[in-house]
């Protein structure tokens, strides 16, 4: 059995949370039986988003998938989301974050030299229940014996309290289409999104683009890694893109379990400087 990565930054990323999710490649063309997964794990990143406090988060989602066909999947995350920092970055759930009301800047007004003086800025500790993200797959009929293509959409529910900082308090929609194909030991992939943003009280959230290219390599039987680039514009006009390297490992422990290591490196002020995580999940009656 396959195992192809498939971000989906919970902050990953989760997150927020960074979600990150594992999808089997079977070559059986139909499933003897629904199938049913249940996942958790934690996501813990840490970065100064072009300020000069940095914000931590924290993210524990729970994650339950239910495959009825070989065609369709459902997903349902839900995150605990802990989050310190001076109050402008908010988790944005299915990866990526949004720097918009409350960011303290770190920086005062100038020193007369022509450059900005650093001031305290009062950083907030919050936490609680994040959004709840709802996700359909339908993945088409292989073209050729190689190549495979999943289209989703996504739904963000706003559970998480906005007055504190763990979310938007608007609901999201994501459009995504995945191709991924078999070269050897290899799974390279490809992934473009459409995200549709809920505006801040204050701030208004722009449509965005997200892409990811990688590939996964299967070690053994069991065993598999992979890396890849990803990159997500801009949310507002006041922050940059997001540019991110990942890494996996995933192991297939037993019939039932399985678990994944992963890191993250932003490469851009719109990431997180790095952040890592941890998912464990369980498949019942296999």
């Amino acid at each position: 059995m396959w195992c192809v990565l498939m971000k989906s930054y919970m902050n990953k990323k989760l997150l927020s949370g960074v979600v990150v999710t594992v999808a089997a490649l079977s070559a059986n063309p139909a499933l003897a039986e629904p199938e049913w997964k249940y996942s958790l794990g934690t996501d813990i990143s840490s970065g100064d988003y072009g300020d000069s406090v940095e914000t931590d988060i924290v993210s524990t989602p729970f994650t339950v998938s239910y495959k009825p066909s070989a065609s369709w999947t459902f997903k349902a995350s839900l995150p605990f989301v802990q989050i310190e920092g001076p109050g402008g970055v908010v988790p944005g759930g299915d990866g990526g974050v949004v720097v918009g009301r409350g960011n303290g800047g770190g920086f005062g007004p100038g020193n007369g030299n022509g450059g900005a003086v650093e001031t305290d800025v009062e950083t907030v500790k919050e936490s609680g229940i994040g959004d709840l993200w709802l996700t359909g797959t339908y993945s088409l009929d292989p073209i050729g014996e190689r190549w495979f293509v999943d289209l989703s959409g996504k739904y963000k529910v706003p559970t998480a309290d906005e007055e504190k900082g763990l979310g938007t308090g608007e609901p999201d929609y994501t459009l995504q289409a995945e191709v991924f194909t078999i070269v050897g030991d290899f799974t390279p992939f490809a992934t473009l999104a459409r995200k549709m943003k809920g505006d801040l009280p204050e701030t208004e959230l722009k449509d965005v683009w997200y892409t990811s290219v990688g590939s996964g390599y299967r070690l053994g039987s069991n065993t598999s890694v992979g890396v890849s680039l990803d990159y997500q514009q801009a949310t507002t006009e006041t922050n940059d893109p997001s540019t991110e390297l990942f890494g996996y490992m995933n192991q297939k422990l037993s019939e039932q379990w399985s678990g994944m290591l992963y890191a993250y490196k932003g490469l851009s002020d719109g990431s997180p400087d790095f952040g890592f995580g941890v998912q464990v999940s369980y498949r019942p009656g296999q």
